[in-house]
């Protein structure tokens, strides 16, 4: 019977120890390198063409400036080849950013990161169409001229807060990363204006209905491909 009681004891006794050991020598572990000074990034995705700057604080945390720039332009066809007035319409969205974020790396040994801050955000879109074709109503005839233009433009609130996460720490272990970031930031709904001329002049009320298809580009999703050189040896 005192066997019977003494052998869990025993067992215990020996994983205690063993945890302690394996414990121990996790903490014996010199850290990866980790070098402070500053490194600079390229970066391309949804948020454009761009450069970070990085700065270290200390293990946890990194800050970094920089921008993105990107320029699209694309031209698309309002309405059928049946209807009276059809309307092509030529679009440019235009993508600028400035970031301010801090990096969080929770891990003292890898590049996994949370990161937050705030984006200057100077994102537009602006259309320009006219008719594509004269109308023929009945026995009469109008030009494209004698029908008219319509023009737009969709704004964002110029500050926007970014939560997202992402890998890499420029500051750990080499030189040369690789680094993701993947997150949103909040720019809110567009504000929409419009502006049409002569018989297209009251397609100007359509500015409301615009703005409500276009409410889910508050959310803006950021997907950021990119390297980091350290500066510092």
């Amino acid at each position: 019977m005192k066997k019977v009681l003494l052998l869990p004891l025993l067992w215990g006794i020996t994983f205690q120890s063993f945890g302690q050991d394996v414990d121990s020598s996790k903490s014996e572990r010199p850290l990866p390198t980790y070098t402070e000074g500053f490194a600079l990034g390229l970066k391309a995705g949804t948020a454009g063409f761009g450069l970070d700057l990085y700065h270290s604080i200390n293990r946890h945390f990194t800050g970094r400036i920089g921008f993105g720039l990107f320029n699209y332009k694309t031209r698309f066809i309002s309405g059928s080849s049946t209807d009276d007035v059809q309307i092509g319409l030529d679009g440019n969205i235009k993508i600028k950013t400035v970031n301010a974020l801090i990096d969080y790396y929770p891990f003292k040994r890898m590049g996994f990161r949370l990161t937050g801050g705030i984006m200057l955000n100077l994102n537009e879109v602006t259309l320009d169409g006219k008719p594509t074709r004269d109308v023929k109503l009945e026995d009469l005839t109008f030009t494209v001229d004698e029908i008219g233009t319509l023009s737009g433009k969709a704004e964002f609130n110029k500050l926007a807060p970014y939560i997202g996460l992402g890998f890499g720490q420029p500051f750990l272990r080499n030189r040369l990363k690789f680094n993701i970031d993947l997150g949103f930031f909040y720019q809110q709904s567009p504000k929409v204006s419009l502006t049409a001329t002569k018989m297209l002049e009251p397609s100007q009320d359509q500015a409301a209905i615009i703005e409500r298809n276009l409410k889910p580009l508050k959310y803006y999703p950021v997907l950021n491909l990119g390297v980091s050189y350290r500066l510092n040896k």
